[in-house]
């Protein structure tokens, strides 16, 4: 029954999203043509001197709204930037941004583009994963010749094609990349250093191979059970003093211990984008070009879904409660979160001044004078190698996503076109008065560019090496971003869809099993080709 459940709502989901598109040409006749190439609805209007050059000081009073996808931490980096070009090109273009949630914003541009097309967007700070999927319900411009017209600086030469392929499609650009992300692994370094459980004498303590990062799972779980492991809360004004789980620390509150009750080495990863590192690493994909669903059938994420029932069962995971609060008072030692929150919040918390001033809060000179318990707080890529044989050109890479900027249908001038292209450019091209890329600032965020020139750039390296973030993050060469589809969110919804059904199982009362855990993957991708079959009939 739950699989049905699972399967009919899947359908729906897509039947629904068909509705809307499939009804826009009747419903909206405004809302341009659904032929993604087609540029014919913009009227060039460019003002140009007397050589019939564009000359973009010429434009005056040009307002373009974008929605942006972008939320708390990082929105408030988005908007201060916004607010800097706005300020640079004062009288001549002006940047409205109009901030939608996450989990709203796809829904929100296809209910929109179709019932209320007066308040369609111009532009879209959108995932570049969806960028092809939108631009095929022809939502977009194609831009290679908007960008050759209107002269804007935008040379793909620069761009890391791996990234940049997620806005091409029959050769044309339909999105700006602009940067690429992917989950990181949060890591107690302190705890693993203090408990003698890191590498190479000890002497690093973050895992760079799967079977690393198995060994200090089982190495934290077995000191744990005894009641040796030694853990401290690292939450600023709480007493840092180190204990053993079996005797507790009795300056702390019941919520701020860890106890032998309470521990587990790491908690579940995420569902977003975790489980597509295992595939991407492992050299598989979410379908083949002709959209058949393969994700269930490769080794890696076979053994994905086999470590999540085999680790969870033996306490080696814990579920899904609230890791930002466990974290830091010693519950666990590693989960996953994405890198805005790292380069915003988490870094600032948990790498307090406090772990560094000795004889205050439980700190000892030791303590105070080691690097590793100063900082006790770091990051790392994801570990999900489904053994150290996966494929040579992808071992080493991870699963990213990132961000795109377009120009939607709704633009019919050229003037606007050109607005939106400058934007772009400046986002991610201009330097500001620091000799620093614009992106670079944008990057502090959580994010690396997706752009050679900035990620090569003195001004680049240097945040990179005061970020734990970005440092962690690495090469942007290292992404492996999601194949170009029109097919994205019906595949990540049933990739996530599958993830999650089996971490739902492991809390039930009846828990789950590796063979009941396959079954679910296979049903799951099974509901989702046939919602892809259904979305084909559309578009015939």
């Amino acid at each position: 029954m739950k699989f049905l459940t699972k399967i009919l709502s899947l359908l729906l989901i897509v039947a629904l999203t068909f509705s809307i598109v499939g009804c826009n040409k009747n419903k909206n006749p405004d809302a341009g043509n659904n032929n993604p190439g087609d540029t014919s609805s913009i009227v060039d209007d460019l003002p140009r001197d007397e050589n019939g050059e564009f000359d973009r000081t010429y434009l005056e009073g040009v307002q373009l709204n974008m929605w942006s996808v972008i939320g708390q931490p990082d929105q408030e980096t988005l908007l201060n930037l916004v607010k800097e070009f706005n300020k640079e090109y004062a009288g001549m273009i002006e940047i409205k941004v109009t901030s939608v949630g996450h989990y709203d914003y796809y829904n929100a541009l296809d209910s929109t583009y179709a019932n209320d097309y007066s308040n369609f967007p111009d532009m879209c700070f959108m995932h570049n994963e969806k960028n092809i999927e939108y631009a095929l319900k022809g939502y977009f411009y194609p831009l290679d010749e908007l960008i050759t017209t209107t002269g804007v600086n935008l040379d793909f030469a620069n761009a890391y094609d791996n990234i940049e392929k997620t806005t091409i499609y029959n050769g044309q650009h339909y999105g700006i990349p602009v940067d690429a992300h992917g989950y990181l692994t949060q890591i107690r370094q302190d705890i693993i250093k203090k408990n003698g459980l890191g590498f190479d004498n000890n002497t690093r303590f973050v895992p760079q191979s799967y079977a690393e990062y198995q060994t200090l799972l089982e190495g934290l779980r077995a000191k744990a059970d005894t009641g040796e492991l030694w853990v401290r809360n690292i939450n600023l004004d709480q007493d840092h003093s180190w204990y053993q789980l079996k005797t507790g620390n009795p300056n702390l509150a019941a919520a701020n211990t860890a106890t032998v009750d309470n521990f587990y080495p790491a908690f579940f990863h995420s569902q977003e984008s975790d489980n597509l590192t295992a595939l991407y690493v492992n050299g598989g994909s979410l379908a083949d070009a002709d959209g058949n669903v393969t994700f269930q059938n490769n080794e890696g994420m076979v053994q994905y879904v086999t470590d999540l029932v085999e680790r969870y069962n033996a306490d080696l995971y814990g579920d899904a409660g609230n890791k930002e609060a466990a974290f830091p008072t010693g519950q666990i030692v590693m989960f996953s979160e994405g890198p805005w929150m790292v380069a915003n919040t988490y870094d600032l918390w948990w790498n307090n001044k406090q772990l560094s001033t000795a004889g205050k809060l439980g700190v000892t000179e030791e303590d105070a004078n080691d690097p590793v318990y100063q900082n006790p707080y770091t990051v790392a890529r994801p570990y999900y190698m489904a053994d150290d044989s996966a494929p040579a050109e992808t071992a080493s890479k991870w699963y990213g996503n990132g961000h795109v900027i377009t120009v939607t249908k709704k633009v019919t001038s050229m003037q606007k076109a050109a607005a939106a292209l400058i934007f772009a450019e400046w986002y991610t091209q201009a330097t500001n008065d620091k000799g620093e890329y614009n992106l670079t600032e944008w990057c502090k965020a959580g994010h690396i560019p997706a752009w050679k020139n900035v990620y090569e750039s003195e001004g680049y390296k240097t945040a990179a090496s005061k970020s734990i973030t970005l440092t962690a993050m690495g090469d942007p060469a290292q992404v492996m971003a999601l194949e170009s589809t029109q097919f994205a969110t019906t595949l990540i919804s049933g990739l996530t869809t599958a993830v999650g059904d089996v971490q739902a199982q492991l809390l039930s009362a009846d828990g789950c099993t590796v063979a009941k855990a396959k079954e679910t993957f296979a049903a799951i991708a099974q509901s989702t080709q046939e919602a892809i079959n259904l979305l084909k009939l559309g578009i015939k």
